[in-house]
C-alpha cells in the first residue's frame, strides 16, 4: 500500500536535494577542470601547511569518482531498500521496526530511509564542491585552516544531530503515539 506525501514528517523534499547537489558539485567540477590550476594541494596539514602537492587531474579524478559513488548509492537507496528482507532494516527501537518493518508500512519506510539518505548524501556533496575550491585555490604552500576545518566540522555536527535526530525524535514514531 502505497501513503500518500501529505504528512509533513515524510519530508519528500529530501528526496530531491541529492539532485541539486550533484549539479552544484559538477559545475564546481567542471569550473576547476577548464579554469583550476595545474598543481593543486593533495594534502594539508593541521597548520593549513599544504604538505603535497598533486595534479589536478588527479584531485579530479578522485573527487570525481566519489561523487559519483555518491550519487549512485544515495540515489539508488530506493532501489535497494525495496529489495532488501525486512530482518536486515534495523531501526533503533523494536516496537518501531515492527511496525514499520509489516509489509503495510515497508513501502514507506524505504521512502523515507531513501530520503533521509538523499540528504545526507546531498550535504556530503556540497561539502565535497567546498574542499575541491579550497584544495585549488590554495597558494603560496598555505590555506586557511579554517576554509576546511569549519567546514568539516559543521557536516559532521550536522551529521551527528541528524542521525541522533532519526534515532529519538519524531520522524520514524510510530503514527498516533
Amino acid at each position: 500500500m502505497t501513503h500518500p506525501v501529505s504528512n509533513p514528517q515524510d519530508g519528500g523534499w529530501r528526496r530531491f536535494a541529492l539532485w541539486p547537489s550533484a549539479a552544484v558539485f559538477v559545475l564546481v567540477w567542471a569550473a576547476v577542470a577548464v579554469a583550476g590550476p595545474e598543481t593543486v594541494a593533495g594534502h594539508v596539514g593541521p597548520d593549513g601547511e599544504v604538505t603535497r602537492w598533486d595534479s589536478k587531474r588527479e584531485l579530479l579524478t578522485v573527487f570525481g569518482l566519489t561523487a559519483a559513488g555518491i550519487v549512485i548509492a544515495f540515489g539508488g537507496m530506493g532501489w535497494l531498500l525495496a529489495r532488501i528482507p525486512a530482518s536486515a532494516v534495523n531501526l533503533p527501537n523494536r516496537r518501531r521496526k515492527e511496525y514499520w518493518t509489516r509489509p503495510e508500512n515497508r513501502d514507506r519506510l524505504n521512502r523515507m530511509l531513501s530520503e533521509d539518505m538523499g540528504l545526507i548524501g546531498a550535504a556530503t556533496l556540497l561539502l565535497m564542491a567546498w574542499l575541491l575550491v579550497v584544495l585549488t585555490r590554495a597558494g603560496d604552500h598555505r590555506t586557511d585552516t579554517w576554509a576546511l576545518l569549519v567546514p568539516v566540522l559543521v557536516f559532521l555536527a550536522a551529521v551527528i544531530a541528524y542521525t541522533i535526530h532519526l534515532a529519538v525524535g519524531s520522524r520514524y514514531a510510530i503514527p498516533g503515539e
